[in-house]
């Protein structure tokens, strides 16, 4: 696996150490190990996962400036999707995996033991529980998100994480404008504003892939995120 995650992130200007890829190959085979007795991932092909798990994650990297010492929560991680591959190739930025599943984040915290990564938290919690506690609420400098849920939900899990300034990085699989024009009311209220909306596709690959950048220009109101449920039945 080492010799194709290196050579497709190199032919994208992504650059990966020998220890990073051993890291990767921990995570792949434990990840692989792990998801014949719980549900992680459908993908599991070897191929397919440097592509559309690892690469997918890392790729943020190639529009989006991460600085060393900054703060960066993955809501809704996962298998660890994309906090884990970016940990590892960012080891000066610290994360926080956030998953309300709690047997997703005991395995979790067993790949960070696994691949010795020190700048990696893994808590068990719904976003709407732990936004409203003062030691995260408005402490990172970055959110990212590949969850999957529509726009305005996400929105309203992720920007409370958000320091004034900071920024919310979610990875969709189409771009819908539609979802971000309806959007707009849970921005306002949020204190966010779409900065970038970018399209690109997996190399070598038609298949589509967006990030979608929101700054955020104000604190969120405490009453933001609503109590556990309502954002999904209800989204602003």
């Amino acid at each position: 696996m080492n010799e194709k995650l290196y050579e497709l992130c190199k032919n994208n200007e992504i650059d990966l150490s020998e220890k990073q890829l051993e890291q990767f190959q921990i995570f792949y085979d434990y990840m692989i190990e792990m998801n014949q007795v719980m549900n992680l991932t459908s993908i599991t092909e070897e191929d397919e996962v440097i592509l559309k798990h690892f690469y997918d994650s890392m790729s943020i990297v190639k529009y989006f400036d991460f600085k060393p010492g900054e703060y960066v929560i993955d809501v809704g991680t996962g298998a660890g999707f994309p906090g884990i591959p970016l940990a590892i190739l960012l080891p000066k930025v610290q994360f926080t995996l956030m998953d309300s599943l709690n047997k997703r984040i005991v395995f979790l915290q067993d790949v960070v033991k696994k691949c010795g990564l020190k700048n990696v938290e893994c808590i068990h919690s719904r976003a709407e529980e732990l936004a409203k506690n003062e030691k995260y609420r408005e402490k990172y400098d970055v959110c990212v998100s590949r969850a999957v849920a529509n726009l305005s939900v996400l929105l309203e899990y992720c920007i409370p994480f958000i320091k004034k300034g900071g920024m919310f990085i979610s990875y969709k699989s189409i771009s819908s404008e539609e979802e971000l024009s309806d959007s707009k009311n849970a921005q306002n209220k949020l204190c966010c504003k779409l900065k970038k909306n970018i399209s690109f596709e997996l190399p070598d690959t038609d298949i589509r892939r967006n990030f979608l950048l929101f700054e955020k220009f104000d604190n969120t109101s405490s009453k933001y995120p609503r109590n556990n449920g309502i954002p999904r039945k209800k989204p602003l």
